[in-house]
């Protein structure tokens, strides 16, 4: 490819995106807002006579607010309402008494239980989906497509408009888990696109499993109730009371993931859970061939541990863990079985690895998630690598030639943006095929903010290919003489 060919290494130009705002972005806007208004924050271990102490009461400390006896308190009438039968008018069965004579906005919702996504972001609850069009459209630098397909799960979610029981949650597909890994800056070299649907599946079946040992302690431990599910957090961060013990006291591994579960059970009331997930190869050792977990099998995965109980919110929760569960243990009551304290002798010798598995996550948040530019500016390239794109590229450009002679000779910006586009749609099929069979198949849909997004996706690819090829180009010069 000669240097006759310069204006062939432009980037098409790319038409402006256009996103729906999503409500966890304003949410996140407004708290940043409010951070920026409040006072610059003191030490909290600093005293006012200048001496220094820490309030161990502060590990305890729930994701939200709860009431003195580890629950989210509610008024009398909230109590007498949330207990009263279901019913499908304005109220949509939400624990607050609505004024009857106030109009209510169909799309709002309880406003005490909003509906929330597996990463505890706002949905919209007509279509189940987060606020935002690109959530099943592939990422520009996706190279294998995967699937939009999702699994319904038997968890029951908190926050239903209807109060209905039958309303549960529904799992990512494994192209929304792979952007959620993408927007969070977490899809390493390791991560390969092919292993989504493993990914997933263990996933759903873990939340399954979860969820079974929450609705053993509330019945074990509270009585009669239909628990549901109203969001989560995960905090893989922050290290449990239980588990700070158990590793520093007892020489038991670190735990490689936390949850906090909020659970709403029938009269409105909420309560926390603490989740701390563990991993012991030596469970996997007699395994072979192992096949992807189905939904409900309790059995799969033996080498990932679950550690699940109530969080010291109150003094009920004590009760529960300290006296009620382990009676019913006792009396043969449940078949809830705890996870041990101290750990095998056979995970003892897995302390040091997750230690590291553990600084690796805190380094992991405290890294800003890496952009496309940062990523290109240290790309290096080899002379194969580069070859193969000097040859795709040739052999492109030769198929997309008079669309190329258009975007050389236009004249007005129209004119341009419509070549440009008119090239970026040629290219596409060469270089993103899957981005461009994501286009053509949200073309035959009538939702044009997604047609715009995942347009901007080929266009965003396309660019990327482009600048991958600049790059070639100034690593290995000679090839592209």
């Amino acid at each position: 490819m000669g240097g006759s060919q310069s204006k062939d290494l432009q980037t098409p130009q790319v038409m402006p995106s256009v996103e729906a705002t999503s409500s966890a972005t304003i949410l996140q806007q407004a708290e940043q807002q409010e951070a920026e208004k409040a006072p610059e924050s003191k030490c909290p271990m600093h005293k006012s006579d200048g001496s220094y102490s820490f309030d161990w009461r502060q590990m305890f400390k729930a994701a939200e607010a709860h009431g003195p006896s580890g629950r989210k308190p509610l008024s009398k009438e909230q109590q007498d309402a949330a207990k009263k039968p279901k019913s499908n008018d304005a109220a949509g069965g939400c624990p607050v008494v609505h004024d009857t004579n106030q109009k209510q906005d169909e799309s709002s919702g309880c406003p005490v239980h909003p509906k929330y996504n597996v990463y505890s972001q706002p949905i919209d609850k007509t279509n189940q989906m987060p606020k935002g069009v690109k959530t099943q459209l592939p990422t520009a630098m996706q190279r294998e497509e995967l699937s939009t397909s999702r699994v319904s799960s038997t968890i029951p979610k908190g926050g239903g408009d209807d109060g209905s029981t039958r309303e549960t949650w529904t799992y990512p597909s494994p192209q929304q888990f792979y952007n959620a890994l993408a927007r969070k800056g977490k899809l390493g070299d390791d991560t390969a696109e092919e292993d989504m649907e493993s990914v997933v599946a263990l996933h759903n079946n873990m939340n399954e499993k979860t969820w079974a040992q929450v609705v053993e302690w509330e019945k074990q431990t509270y009585g009669p109730n239909k628990p549901k599910l109203l969001k989560f957090a995960g905090r893989p961060t922050d290290l449990s009371p239980k588990a700070m013990v158990k590793h520093y006291l007892l020489n038991h591994p670190l735990p490689f993931d936390r949850h906090d579960w909020t659970v709403l059970r029938d009269n409105g009331e909420t309560v926390r859970y603490v989740i701390d997930y563990y991993y012991d190869e030596t469970r996997g050792q007699n395994m072979e061939n192992e096949k992807l977990p189905e939904l409900h099998d309790r059995d799969a995965s033996p080498t990932l541990l679950i550690d699940v109980r109530p969080a010291l919110d109150g003094p009920e929760q004590l009760l529960a863990r300290a006296v009620k569960m382990p009676y019913k243990i006792w009396s043969a009551e449940t078949t809830f079985t705890p996870m041990p304290l101290k750990g095998t002798a056979q995970m003892s010798t897995q302390v040091e690895e997750s230690k590291n598995v553990w600084k690796m996550i805190q380094d992991s948040v405290k890294e800003s998630p890496v952009d496309e530019s940062q990523s290109l500016e240290n790309m290096v390239m080899s002379e194969s690598d580069a070859k193969k794109i000097a040859i795709n590229f040739s052999n492109a450009l030769k198929s997309c030639r008079s669309v190329q002679k258009k975007v050389d000779s236009c004249q007005t910006e129209d004119e341009c943006m419509k070549a440009s586009m008119d090239l970026t749609m040629c290219l596409g099929p060469k270089f993103c095929p899957v981005q461009h069979a994501s286009l053509v198949k949200t073309l035959k849909g009538d939702d044009e903010l997604k047609i715009e997004a995942a347009l901007t996706t080929l266009s965003e690819c396309v660019a990327f290919q482009g600048a991958k090829r600049h790059i070639a180009q100034q690593q290995h010069p000679s090839i592209f003489k």
